[in-house]
């Protein structure tokens, strides 16, 4: 009876791994870059991606609480994506997105850090860069993890198993992050291209 159970438990436990694995695996493998290309011109495009005011149209994932109002973004700006579903407890985890780099209409730098205050903890970096390709636009972003990468290498120093635990859960942080942007660039791609 009990050899049956425990190869029951047994057979549960590597499906279960392997749907992680499968997981992990499906979340990390586009690697760090999103590319959309959208009918319209870099400056209408650019418009549409650099403005608090039609990002609030686009963002699926959060509401744009500020700057709205002011027209486009500038480096230091600072956008709060409020996402009620970000919540532990009673407090809810907003994450700010800071204007590093903006060079119209070609570069937009994005570094994301919690709002606790924290400056210099910058969780996730996106560079978007449009290029022209024709009559379209297309749109790359590039994602980086430069808290992480930092913990990465100095638990990689010390621990080979910590180092990897810490690569593995910034790729699935990429990953995750990158798959919620393709579908915002995809309505973004919607509204530049006045589709319905």
């Amino acid at each position: 009876m009990w050899k049956w159970i425990l190869g029951g438990l047994a057979v549960v436990a590597v499906l279960l791994a392997g749907t992680c694995f499968y997981g992990y695996k499906q979340l990390t493998s586009a690697g760090d870059t999103v590319t959309v290309t959208m009918a319209g011109t870099p400056e209408r495009v650019f418009a549409s991606l650099a403005t608090p005011d039609s990002m609030a149209g686009w963002i699926a994932s959060a509401k744009v609480t500020r700057p709205l109002g002011q027209g486009m973004l500038a480096v230091g700006d600072t956008l709060v994506l409020d996402d009620p579903g970000r919540q532990i407890g009673a407090t809810r985890q907003n994450m700010d997105w800071v204007v590093k780099q903006i060079d119209p209409p070609y570069l937009l730098v994005l570094a994301m850090r919690p709002d606790t205050g924290q400056v210099n903890s910058i969780l996730m970096q996106r560079r978007d860069s449009l290029v022209v390709v024709g009559d379209s636009t297309t749109v790359i972003s590039t994602f980086t993890t430069p808290y992480m990468d930092s913990v990465g290498t100095a638990t990689r120093d010390s621990s080979r198993m910590g180092g990897a635990i810490v690569d593995g859960a910034s790729k699935v942080m990429i990953g995750a992050l990158r798959l919620v942007h393709e579908g915002d660039l995809k309505k973004l791609k919607v509204r530049v291209e006045g589709k319905p």
